[in-house]
């Protein structure tokens, strides 16, 4: 999920705030967005070994079918389905995907010149993508929560996001290294060792920012901000910081911010399409719309992720592994391009999606129930 910077101003957010801060409830929701993750954080920490076991790999690889592939589809069909999106997104929904697909053929044409700098830089964007998601996410809660996030606030809670990001990043570039991902090997940048200590110290900078400004934020409006505002920067810190050292955890990482991704995808969908079609509220649409959204972005996903990746193996005679590297790095930067441009917040037909909770959307409200009667 993309930073929405173009966000409404700050006066119209106390307006738009919904009914409840959360899209289902403070458990699922604080579950969802960082708690589960961190708990499993301590636990590996605790009770397992920090190394990339057979059992974790298995483990992660499975969650990969329910969870990661098809929070990558799920972008996919939020711009493709309807053709008002492409429309009006027809650079990212009609010229990218070729953009993508040139690179994907380079790497194959060329597996030992172009291929490593196709997979790195996914592996660069990435995270980079993961920090854009987690300010969105932080900005949603706080306009849900109908707290205005001025420009001192913003400043200091991006910053630290994005710190967060550079200083893993330098930590991996720096010296030379190489990487393995799906068989194809790339380098490092090369960057002198120095760079550690001062991406570590711009974080802590910015860490103590965000604490300063909010904590202002608090006393000027003389109350607290809810925590789950800042949960999302806390996760990734956990994510990116001492997560990043234990490979066990690491392993899941991209599961939980697929986690984070679909609780808000999937609202969206159910309360776009009850718009869209003018459905009433009620349990039976989104238990139906929940398995139908559900089981074509697994299907979608498996698709573009497994079998996809084996068809093209067999057909120009490469090993599945480098197959599946690039037609998965293909996938991952198309949606990382999507993003970008899908959730900005100026829109309203973004911004009223994203103020609805579950309850809204099984039980018709009491007025509007009156009113018919």
């Amino acid at each position: 999920m993309a930073d929405p910077k173009a966000a409404a101003p700050a006066a119209a957010v106390a307006s738009a705030a919904p009914q409840s801060l959360y899209f289902v409830n403070g458990w699922v929701d604080y579950a969802l967005i960082g708690v589960l993750s961190i708990a499993t954080f301590v636990l590996l920490r605790t009770f397992y070994t920090g190394d990339r076991t057979d059992h974790v790999i298995t483990l992660a690889w499975q969650l990969s079918w329910v969870c990661n592939w098809p929070h990558f589809t799920s972008t996919s069909y939020r711009l493709y389905h309807s053709p008002d999106n492409v429309r009006q997104y027809p650079l990212t929904a009609l010229i990218v995907p070729w953009v993508v697909i040139a690179g994907a053929l380079g790497s194959f044409a060329a597996p030992t010149v172009i291929a490593p700098y196709f997979v790195k830089l996914v592996s660069i964007w990435s995270p980079y993508h993961f920090s854009g998601q987690t300010l969105g996410i932080a900005l949603i809660y706080a306009r849900r929560a109908g707290v205005q996030v001025g420009k001192a606030e913003r400043f200091a809670l991006s910053s630290f996001i994005y710190s967060t990001f550079i200083a893993q990043t330098i930590r991996y570039e720096t010296g030379r290294q190489s990487f393995d991902d799906s068989g194809i090997t790339y380098p490092s940048m090369g960057l002198p060792s120095w760079s550690i200590a001062v991406a570590n110290l711009w974080l802590i900078l910015t860490g103590l920012a965000l604490l300063f400004f909010f904590a202002r934020w608090c006393l000027r409006n003389k109350r607290m901000i809810p925590p789950i505002v800042l949960l999302p920067a806390l996760t990734q810190f956990v994510w990116f910081g001492p997560g990043s050292g234990w490979q066990s955890f690491n392993e899941f990482v991209p599961f939980f911010h697929s986690l984070q991704y679909l609780l808000i995808a999937w609202s969206m969908q159910l309360k776009e399409k009850m718009d869209l079609d003018h459905i009433k509220p009620s349990a039976r649409y989104v238990g139906t719309e929940s398995a139908r959204w559900g089981l074509m972005n697994l299907g979608l996903g498996a698709f573009f992720f497994y079998v996809l990746p084996h068809i093209t193996a067999t057909r120009i005679g490469v090993d599945v592994a480098f197959a599946t590297g690039v037609i998965v790095g293909a996938v991952q930067l198309h949606h990382f391009f999507i993003d970008g441009v899908i959730w900005k917040l100026k829109r309203k037909t973004v911004v009223s999606p994203l103020m609805v909770n579950l309850s809204e959307m099984v039980h018709v409200p009491a007025a509007a129930g009156a009113s018919r009667a």
